[in-house]
């Protein structure tokens, strides 16, 4: 009954309960038969009986009762050492009493009228030792019980304290094949998973920790002010150092505050506004320019961009807001743009003065090599040729310096180049022309080969010639006396290649790579030759601008070879004599007897009586004049001419009005406009033959040119009849 009992409370299991059930129901009738039977027996049996009884029921009623009572109101109250050894006691008294009473029982036999009453008392002995049997049965299933149960089960009760206390390498040792020795295995899989999964949270969460130190690392070092807000009220919930420097606040300030505690109201607002606008949208939002004004610095402005942290379905859980402090790149930025518009307006004042200064320097060079020029061609004398030559040659000098130096814009990539068709050999020819005088001066022959087909090349038709000249200047100037100058043309892979050889002293190896660069001079004789330094670096400039190329070979004491190639259009088409070339003989008559009249737009009285010296040599030309635009128009208008011939600096209207107006009138629409000026842009000599002008010629005049224009104009029948 007591090993029921324990047995119960220690496992809460019903089963020993019926042991324990099947006892108390059966003690009352049992002992009270045991006390019937004792009474004859004398009255030390008896008492025994009765103290057996009332042992009993003490037990069932102060003990066992309560107990049962006290676990069902509470499962974790069970079995201490002090109510077991009680419980203990108490059964101990009560075998003690059997164990006397079963000694009187087997006592000797008495007379027959005791025999009588011993029989009686042999019933109830069988009784008693029934109970004693059950009772050593329950004693043993106690001791099995405390072995087979208890002990496996205190075992699995310590193993799960110390897996409680955090040991997950503790294990049940399992030490038969019961149902307690399944559970333990049962319990020691367990425990391995667990201790697997333990193992792998801490792997996972040693990385978790890895990675939070390297964010948080890299959040500190990010030079930008970072914070993130709490997506439910705005409040900061984490700042960097970087915030903390600009804003002037430390992060326990800002922290679990939000924008109103920090800056006025109406800051405040916009700040919050632009964070609502983010979350709702749930996209970036980025302002490149913003006021924030920091305890530390003032008013500064920031490139800001704020963006939302979703969770997996989506919702904002956090706001990541990143701004750099722009105001320094601000001040800078309108520092640039103000020096931007310094240099505009410098670069357009630099644009403008070259514009004049080409114009006033080239004005007066107009009549200097112009009238030369003439004297040039008339009958002089041995006596007066030679000071001509040399104001000719001293006028040309001086125009190559001045062309050298107002194109140094080329090398910056200002110039803007036009290519149109060009006739290679009659620009080749014309260029033996004009640089024949120089080349006789030491002697030195300029022959040109170039075959009997001609070419049409693709390029500006001055910037070509420009090149060409100075390539063949180089070749006279580099040259030995008595030396030669060779010009070929050749046709290869669909390009014309026009090569410039001289007999001179050839250049070194170690010069050749510096031959192109700006100001840099070669020595004959250890003198340094005339010239800026420019010639060879703008020439190779305007070959790349006009697609071509511009190369050199040199054979030291022999002499070099300058390669300038360019695309081919067509062969075999010839353009009007002194076409891009100003070659055509300032002495030959125009067939036609019909007198033209030509009328020169122009202010400065030289270069009207060098044009009007220049047409003597075409007397069926009739020469007028005016100083004025508007005094221009009118003539033109009321008694047409063949030609026009236009400056571009008039007193009273400028030369490109004049042209419009011209072209814009009916009586005058038809009349060739031939624009004189001393301004050479490109980009101008293609919007005035935009604007109609019939040719574009510039100052100094090239007498052979003008004549050569006029030809074209007046044998191309384009002449307007009164």
């Amino acid at each position: 009954m007591e090993t029921a009992l324990r047995g119960f409370l220690l496992t809460d299991d019903n089963v020993f309960l019926q042991p324990w059930q099947t006892a108390i129901t059966a003690f009352p009738s049992r002992s009270s038969t045991l006390v019937g039977l004792e009474a004859h027996s004398g009255k030390v049996d008896l008492g025994l009986a009765r103290r057996i009884a009332s042992g009993g029921e003490s037990y069932i009623d102060t003990y066992a009762a309560p107990r049962l009572l006290a676990f069902e109101a509470n499962h974790r109250t069970g079995l201490t050492l002090a109510a077991n050894l009680e419980g203990k006691r108490l059964v101990d008294f009560l075998r003690r009493d059997f164990a006397q009473l079963i000694t009187r029982d087997q006592r000797p036999s008495v007379p027959a009228e005791q025999r009588a009453q011993a029989a009686a008392g042999w019933a109830s002995d069988y009784q008693l030792a029934g109970l004693v049997g059950a009772l050593i049965l329950l004693a043993g299933s106690a001791v099995y019980l405390r072995r087979a149960v208890l002990r496996p089960i205190r075992r699995v009760a310590t193993i799960a304290d110390s897996m409680a206390a955090g040991d997950l390498s503790v294990r049940v040792r399992s030490a038969s094949a019961t149902e307690l020795a399944r559970l333990a295995q049962s319990f020691n899989a367990m425990a391995e998973e667990l201790e697997e999964g333990q193992g792998r949270l801490k792997e996972q969460a040693a990385e978790l920790r890895r990675s939070e130190l390297f964010l948080d690392s890299v959040l500190e070092h990010v030079p930008s002010l970072l914070s993130v807000k709490d997506a439910r009220d705005l409040r900061f919930v984490r700042f960097n150092r970087a915030g903390e420097e600009l804003a002037g606040y430390s992060r326990h300030e800002l922290i679990g505050k939000d924008a109103y505690d920090i800056v006025p109201k109406a800051e405040a607002d916009v700040f919050t506004a632009q964070d609502r606008a983010a979350l709702a949208a749930g996209v970036p939002l980025d302002i490149e320019e913003e006021p924030l004004r920091t305890r530390a610095h003032g008013l500064r402005y920031v490139h800001t961009t704020k963006i939302p942290v979703l969770d997996d379905l989506g919702v904002p859980q956090y706001l990541l807001v990143i701004s750099d402090d722009i105001t320094e790149q601000r001040h800078a930025d309108r520092l640039l743009r103000g020096a931007k518009e310094e240099a505009e307006r410098a670069n357009a004042a630099k644009s403008d003065f070259l514009s004049r200064m080409s114009h006033e320097l080239r004005t007066p060079l107009n009549s200097i090599l112009g009238f030369a020029r003439l004297l040039e061609m008339d009958g002089l004398s041995e006596q007066q040729r030679e000071p001509v030559h040399y104001i000719l040659e001293s006028g040309r000098h001086l125009l190559q310096l001045i062309n050298e130096v107002l194109n140094t814009r080329a090398q910056a990539g200002e110039v803007t180049l036009f290519p149109e068709p060009v006739a290679a050999h009659a620009l080749l020819r014309d260029v033996a022309a004009i640089m024949a005088p120089i080349a006789a001066e030491r002697d030195i022959r300029i022959e040109v080969a170039c075959g009997e087909s001609d070419w049409q090349v693709r390029a500006a038709p001055q910037r070509l010639k420009q090149v060409l000249l100075n390539l063949v200047s180089n070749a006279i100037k580099y040259n030995r006396e008595g030396g030669e100058v060779r010009i070929e043309c050749e046709r290869a892979d669909g390009k014309a290649r026009i090569a410039v050889s001289d007999t001179g002293r050839g250049i070194a190896a170690r010069e050749l790579s510096n031959i192109f660069a700006p100001f840099e001079r070669l020595e004959v004789g250890g003198e340094a030759i005339e010239g800026a330094g420019l010639g060879l670096a703008i020439s190779r400039q305007l070959m790349d601008a006009m697609g071509g190329t511009l190369t050199v070979r040199s054979v030291p004491g022999v002499g070099s070879t300058f390669t300038a190639e360019l695309a081919i259009l067509s062969e075999g088409i010839r353009l009007p004599a002194g076409e891009g070339a100003g070659g055509s003989d300032p002495d030959a008559r125009s067939g036609d007897a019909q007198p033209h009249r030509l009328l020169y737009i122009e202010d400065d009285v030289a270069n009207c009586k060098l044009v009007e010296r220049a047409l003597e040599r075409r007397p069926e030309i009739k020469f007028e004049a005016t100083l004025q635009g508007r005094l221009g128009l009118d003539l033109a208008r009321h008694d047409p001419p063949e030609v026009i011939m236009l400056d571009l600096e008039l007193p009273d209207l400028d030369g490109e009005q004049v042209l419009v107006a011209l072209k814009h009138d009916a009586r005058t629409e038809r009349i060739p406009v031939i624009v004189l000026t001393a301004d050479g842009d490109p980009v101008l000599a293609a919007r005035l033959l935009g604007l109609g002008a019939f040719a574009f010629l510039t100052k100094p005049l090239d007498v052979g040119g003008l004549l050569a224009a006029l030809d074209e104009v007046l044998l191309a029948g384009s002449a307007v009849l009164g």
